[in-house]
């Protein structure tokens, strides 16, 4: 199932999933200037909401280039989970490209949070810290932000089969397209109507 909506309006629904994988959008996505300001200002209008059951959540993180200057957003991310009773558990790196890229980084932070006091047993097996996919992301033009492989091995690592993981910011359908491929359950929010029906007929054609 994915809504239609703004998460925030998801995640106040009475809905149950075991997992958060996602990848939350850019400064310009959510109306933010970062020579101005604050990604914690976006972050903090859903973290304190989010509810897993197995007390684990991934959120995969491009930092920004601008004006010869890094905005490290993941570290908004870190500091945002952790007033909200978050620890950092697993920092890993998905490099995307070996090329140059003048807006964005060519590496993404796979981070993966364990709520404080919750007993998880977090790693199943041994896995890599730097992933390395440089394969195109495209679906019909749409350059997707996540790679397949690396949102199956997240997903397998920190769920079982028919777990049900909730991605807030489903995009073009990855996080589905990985479920479905390791038989998992999803369960997604996404707020641009283009990139809803993008999803759903990329989901429909991985069935």
């Amino acid at each position: 199932m994915i809504y239609l909506e703004d998460c925030r309006e998801t995640l106040k629904r009475d809905l149950e999933y075991d997992y958060i994988l996602c990848s939350p959008p850019d400064y310009d996505e959510v109306g933010l200037d970062p020579k101005k300001d604050s990604y914690s200002e976006f972050l903090k209008t859903w973290i304190p909401l989010i509810k897993p059951k197995n007390n684990l959540v991934s959120i995969c993180m491009t930092d920004r280039k601008a004006d010869a200057t890094i905005y490290s957003k993941h570290i908004d991310v870190i500091n945002t989970m952790k007033e909200n009773n978050w620890t950092l558990k697993t920092h890993k790196i998905w490099v995307k490209s070996t090329g140059i890229n003048m807006y964005r980084l060519n590496y993404m932070n796979l981070m993966t949070f364990k709520r404080n006091k919750s007993k998880v047993n977090l790693i199943k097996e041994f896995k890599p810290d730097v992933f390395v996919d440089e394969q195109p992301h495209k679906y019909k033009g749409y350059g997707f932000g996540m790679s397949l492989d690396v949102c199956s091995t997240l997903i397998k690592e920190h769920t079982k089969e028919n777990d049900i993981v909730y991605d807030p910011f489903m995009g073009s359908g990855t996080t589905a397209i990985a479920c479905i491929q390791s038989n998992r359950k999803y369960l997604g929010s996404e707020i641009t109507e283009d990139y809803y029906k993008l999803s759903l007929q990329r989901i429909e054609e991985a069935k």
